[in-house]
């Protein structure tokens, strides 16, 4: 828009240029071949066709000096061609020399330098601006890293916390309690018959607050693992592996079931990275109505490891016994990469 604005304000000059210079002369043909030419200067993109367009009509001015009217018009575009090299065109207007002329051209010099600074300092503007959005949407991703990893850090904290009440809940009041139980089966041996009765009462309030400090402990320690979460961070360890989780694992899984179940990952992703070539690892943990299964396969063309499985290779004795444990199985095999899948079964 703005190129169009500038160019029929040259127009306007070059028009008024030849109306006073030679207002008897009907120059139209003239006007609509430099026309013609000026506005394919502005529509072709290729700097040698261009340069073509340029030659014609310099060859048009020869031919007949009165194009040098609309010599301005062309000058427009062979600035942004030639920049200040253009001005060695400028002797062309000696043809038919006028001030007007003169004027034209050095307007249309100066409308064309404008706009080159103009189309500079737009790019410059999108440039910065491209820049800015790129630096916004990185500093969005960041401070959303930054929410995430501190909830992490909260959650990991919180787990911590638990696991360190259930210690010593265990340590300190659980064997308070069971002390207290054996003294005063103890004090039953010795007692007389009439405060036995109240030693019975006594022990069973006893029993009943240690079965409840258990189930407290038992729930503390199921809460103080997230089987996801370790996953995970054992994921992040390994940068020389694209690992992926699949969970879709039951929130209320035991303690013991879950610290299983990380052995069993644990293992596997440290012996796929010793006495495998794989790049990719996926690991899916679901739970079904009846048991819990555990696929862990990558994409290694390793096939020499196979002879040591049974022996001493990645560790499938452990695997077997968490496998019995829980009256379930395990199996291996190689096809287009390493496949371990596991089957507990529910209690």
């Amino acid at each position: 828009m703005r190129k169009l604005i500038e160019k029929s304000i040259v127009v306007v000059f070059c028009l008024f240029n030849t109306y006073k210079v030679n207002p008897s002369i009907d120059l139209v043909f003239y006007f609509l071949i430099s026309l013609i030419i000026s506005v394919s200067l502005d529509l072709l993109s290729k700097r040698k066709v261009r340069f073509i367009f340029y030659l014609a009509f310099l060859g048009l001015i020869f031919y007949d000096h009165l194009f040098i009217y609309y010599f301005p018009l062309v000058l427009y575009n062979l600035y942004f061609d030639f920049h200040f090299h253009s001005l060695l065109a400028l002797p062309l207007i000696l043809f038919d020399f006028s001030i007007i002329n003169l004027i034209s051209s050095a307007i249309s010099l100066y409308l064309s330098i404008m706009t080159e600074k103009f189309e500079v300092l737009l790019r410059e503007n999108k440039a910065a601006r491209d820049e800015l959005k790129e630096d916004t949407i990185y500093l969005r991703k960041y401070n959303e890293q930054l929410k995430i990893d501190r909830e992490k850090n909260i959650h990991i904290a919180i787990l911590t916390e638990r696991n360190r009440i259930a210690r010593e809940l265990h340590d300190s009041i659980g064997h308070s309690i069971s002390s207290s139980i054996l003294q005063v089966e103890a004090l039953k041996i010795v007692a007389d018959e009439n405060i036995k009765e109240s030693l019975n009462l006594l022990q069973d309030t006893l029993k009943n607050g240690m079965n409840d400090i258990r189930n407290s402990i038992h729930n503390l320690y199921n809460e103080s693992l997230d089987l996801k979460s370790r996953i995970e961070d054992l994921s992040d360890e390994i940068s020389s592996m694209d690992i992926k989780l699949i969970y879709k694992m039951e929130d209320d899984l035991p303690y013991d079931l879950k610290f299983d179940i990380l052995s069993v990952v644990k293992e596997a992703i440290t012996n796929c990275v010793k006495h495998s070539n794989a790049t990719e690892l996926k690991i899916s943990l679901l739970s079904q109505p009846k048991f819990h299964s555990i696929v862990i396969m990558d994409n290694g063309s390793k096939v020499d490891s196979i002879s040591s499985l049974s022996n001493k290779g990645i560790g499938l004795l452990s695997m077997k016994e968490i496998a019995s444990k829980y009256n379930g199985f395990v199996n291996y095999e190689f096809d287009n990469g390493f496949k371990i899948h596991m089957t507990l079964m529910r209690g």
